[in-house]
């Protein structure tokens, strides 16, 4: 992929962007970096997102409103990097831990835009729940999708 800024700003896909907490993250990291389009269902997320974008906070940008028919295909070969925040609540201690049953379970729909889009990389978060339960499909995914994956509680 050509990055044609002099800057090596990385152009993202953000997937349940939230208050865009893993992007403050990343510049907290020093990456340079800019959402190219937002999925996001909440509204309130949805208005604060519109909101810092006329403020001119962040540049002018798409926002889809359903991870579940968001269409990656004309985004491959555009991002360097997907990140996304996707429910906790499948997995989550604080629940009833329904994993895959759960309607907010929206992994396979993200592994779905990840094998379309092809990033080079990927960042994605969520709760230690996690990590014994429904974890270790989104690991084998991401390397049958040709990625290295790394993972831990922060």
């Amino acid at each position: 992929m050509d990055n044609t800024k002099a800057n090596n700003e990385q152009r993202i896909l953000s997937l349940c962007s939230g208050i865009r907490g893993i992007e403050k993250g990343l510049d907290i990291a020093g990456l340079r970096h800019r959402a190219i389009a937002y999925v996001e269902i909440e509204a309130v997320a949805c208005a604060n997102l519109v909101a810092a974008m006329e403020a001119g906070h962040l540049a002018s940008t798409p926002i889809w409103t359903n991870l579940k028919t968001f269409d990656g295909a004309p985004f491959r070969n555009k991002v360097h990097g997907i990140i996304g925040g996707y429910p906790c609540q499948p997995f989550s201690y604080a629940g009833t831990r329904k994993g895959t049953t759960d309607p907010r379970h929206l992994w396979p729909f993200i592994r779905e835009i990840v094998r379309t889009v092809k990033p080079i990389w990927c960042f994605f978060e969520n709760v230690p729940g996690h990590l014994t339960m429904g974890f270790d499909s989104v690991y084998k995914d991401l390397r049958s999708l040709g990625y290295t994956v790394e993972a831990g509680l922060f």
